[in-house]
């Protein structure tokens, strides 16, 4: 194991590198979503718009909630298309140009977190209305085609999943507040691991996991709220490396482009910072 994780080593760089700070103008920010341009990415913060802006800092288009309620998680499709969240109205919404047209309406469950899938299908985490229940479901073209709320000897596997992705092996990660843990479950939806903080050290204060992201070595890459810092780890949930020299603060949500560059949301600095950690 030990050589093993020398050689993943060799991949990051020696320091992670700041390449752009780009100032969003929102109060404070929420979400982040790099879509299919590695020059652009979408944003979202204090009110009911989603910002397309580009590296450089230039406001693109603006995509103000068809509800004018502030979108909970967003997320590009396959076809580049922007698809929100809306845990006020229990709706998940997809942008067709100038039109909004709503794709699911949800009784009784609010739509925590959604991310798009390599099949062109989405993933929600779900809460229950009631406080009582969470799940993960898949939808392909508005029909829900898998639940995932259990493991194997029935018990819940989750209690607040705020945060949701694919990883490129077809993985579905989630970040519960609740549990204060990343929980990896396979593509038909059995248990494979949670992460619960680098158990090797106690440098910092208590793990606080927030938005995720994976790149293309399906690392999982996580905001560690608290702490301002992110972790690394791999597939399987070895511990590989932190990223913490980029003056970090309260760092919200994760997003990684087609050439494995990190953008980092920061909460209160109106910020999105773009970050260079791989050689």
């Amino acid at each position: 194991m030990a050589a093993e994780n020398a050689e993943k080593s060799q991949i990051f760089s020696e320091v992670p590198q700041i390449l752009t700070i780009i100032k969003t103008g929102f109060r404070w920010t929420y979400k982040v979503e790099c879509g299919l341009s590695t020059s652009h990415f979408y944003v979202s913060g204090s009110n009911s718009i989603i910002k397309h802006m580009s590296t450089s800092g230039v406001l693109l288009e603006e995509i103000v909630t068809k509800s004018k309620n502030v979108p909970r998680c967003f997320t590009v499709n396959k076809k580049g298309q922007l698809i929100y969240s809306d845990s006020v109205d229990r709706s998940i919404n997809i942008v067709k140009g100038r039109e909004i047209e709503r794709l699911v309406r949800l009784g009784g469950w609010k739509p925590n977190s959604i991310c798009s899938t390599t099949a062109d299908e989405i993933l929600v985490a779900l809460k229950a209305d009631d406080g009582d229940e969470a799940k993960v479901v898949r939808y392909s073209q508005s029909k829900m085609t898998q639940e995932i709320q259990f493991n194997s000897d029935g018990q819940p596997l989750y209690f607040d999943p705020h945060y949701i992705d694919e990883n490129k092996n077809s993985d579905i990660v989630v970040s519960d507040f609740d549990k204060k843990e990343i929980i990896v479950v396979d593509e038909s939806g059995r248990y494979r691991f949670s992460y619960r903080g680098n158990q090797l050290t106690k440098m910092h204060e208590e793990f606080a996991p927030r938005g995720i992201t994976t790149d293309s070595m399906c690392q999982i890459l996580i905001a560690d709220f608290d702490n301002n810092l992110i972790h690394i780890i791999d597939q399987d949930g070895q511990f590989l490396r932190y990223i913490e020299n980029c003056n970090l603060h309260l760092p919200l949500d994760l997003s990684t482009n087609s050439d494995n560059v990190l953008f980092v949301v920061e909460y209160y600095s109106n910020k999105v910072k773009e970050v260079k950690y791989l050689k």
